[in-house]
């Protein structure tokens, strides 16, 4: 079997939290809300589908619901074709298209051919080279595993983000590719954390199977920020992952330019390739 999805994204891994439901070749993460007998269900980027029948199953699980409204925000898909498909499979069973409210309705796509790095940008990142020595793992020792999560706790803490479980960065580690940086004593600075999987992306890709990289997490300790290190890890992360580990597409996972997203001019600075996600549907049964 094909290890291709027909959509697609971790955060739909039961590990990121809330309620989950398996069915047949499809699950999905949602938050639940209720009031009397009326129930509110959300499922941000979902649901996670293997194949087509998968995302019919779906489809007529979620139509047995009675008593509720459901919102699906759909994650990214990179085949039009397939965009289409999904879509009209909702409007046909009465869902309307409504803006995302939580989630970025935009993200910052490219691939091999348009990633091109300005001579601005390129003297950031020189800068990170000079003051870091930067690795690029698929699979991460104990040792390198507890150091990042510590980084990201101690950066969560900083910024005032509740912080995810360990048990998402062990799941998302069985398919990974991530940089660290280390400083000339070893000691980690940072890392930028990427998921890898298989889609239809014929939007960005020649190939009709491909390999897709999706920023899901990055964070510096006190002396990477004062290193200005982060230019380096995404930039190497990016130039290893077209030229030694055969990935098509970059998806940066989020770059809303109406929701102010603090982060959306950093990755701007890679990319002005903003791409309009999906949609978000709901529906009242």
């Amino acid at each position: 079997m094909s290890d291709q999805h027909y959509l697609f994204n971790p955060i739909q891994f039961k590990e990121f939290g809330y309620k989950f439901y398996k069915g047949e070749d499809f699950y999905y993460r949602y938050q639940l809300s209720k009031k009397l007998f009326w129930k509110n269900i959300y499922i941000p980027f979902g649901p996670n589908c293997k194949i087509k029948q998968g995302f019919l199953n779906f489809i007529e699980h979620i139509n047995k619901i009675k008593f509720g409204r459901i919102t699906i925000d759909l994650p990214m898909i990179y085949c039009r074709e397939r965009k289409d498909e999904v879509i009209n499979i909702l409007k046909d069973n009465r869902y309307k298209k409504i803006p995302y409210i939580h989630q970025d309705e935009e993200t910052i796509i490219f691939s091999k051919d348009n990633f091109k790095v300005i001579s601005k940008l390129r003297n950031k990142i020189k800068h990170g080279y000079n003051k870091s020595k930067i690795v690029i793992k698929k699979e991460l020792t104990e040792n390198e595993f507890k150091e990042l999560y510590n980084i990201y706790l101690n950066s969560s803490k900083n910024i005032g983000f509740k912080p995810k479980k360990i048990d998402i960065f062990k799941k998302m580690s069985e398919s990974c590719l991530v940089s660290l940086a280390f400083s000339k004593d070893n000691n980690m600075m940072g890392f930028v954390f990427g998921y890898l999987f298989n889609v239809c992306a014929r939007d960005f890709s020649e190939k009709d199977n491909s390999k897709i990289l999706l920023i899901m997490f990055t964070a510096q300790t006190d002396l990477g920020k004062k290193n200005r290190i982060g230019h380096a890890m995404h930039y190497n992360l990016f130039e290893k992952s077209f030229q030694e580990y055969n990935i098509d597409v970059i998806d940066f996972h989020g770059a809303s330019r109406t929701k102010k997203r603090p982060y959306v001019s950093f990755k701007k600075e890679f990319s002005s390739n903003f791409c309009q996600l999906p949609g978000s549907f709901t529906k009242r049964y």
